[in-house]
């Protein structure tokens, strides 16, 4: 007797299966660093990673899709969208790929363990004003929390 395979819903935010994290922190460190370049995805990437080794019980795509984290994440964003459509067809977004596949297999070097980061251009959010940036790049200053 055969079954009929039953059918899964699947987020939209970002693919099942394990190339989940990949997708997700590739798109987040694209939206944001994208025009910032290599060394900006690098740390922001990093930055992920580091995160989700201090929050144990949650995946790094669940982590990465946090709009707290990476607010492209948050469908309000106006980076939401072009982020989600983004494919290995645009270079930045296939270097995205290489930096986040990187990043998941290695230790950080860059950012000094740092697990938050914030855009220099946006006002510094009250959990930071007491903390001291573990490193600076690109127009980011990275802290860890």
């Amino acid at each position: 007797m055969m079954t009929r395979p039953q059918l899964t819903p699947v987020s939209d935010r970002a693919p099942a299966g394990p190339d989940a994290a990949l997708d997700t922190l590739a798109r987040a460190i694209w939206a944001h660093g994208r025009d910032r370049g290599i060394r900006a995805m690098e740390a922001l990437a990093a930055t992920a990673v580091n995160r989700r080794y201090r929050t144990p019980g949650r995946t790094l795509a669940d982590l990465v899709q946090d709009p707290d984290l990476f607010a492209a994440w948050d469908p309000d964003d106006p980076r939401h969208a072009e982020m989600l459509a983004a494919d290995s067809r645009d270079p930045a977004f296939a270097a995205a790929l290489r930096v986040a596949r990187r990043a998941m297999a290695g230790v950080d070097g860059i950012v000094g363990g740092a697990d938050h980061f914030v855009d220099d251009a946006d006002p510094l959010p009250d959990w930071a004003s007491s903390l001291t940036p573990t490193a600076s790049l690109a127009g980011f200053s990275f802290y860890r929390a």
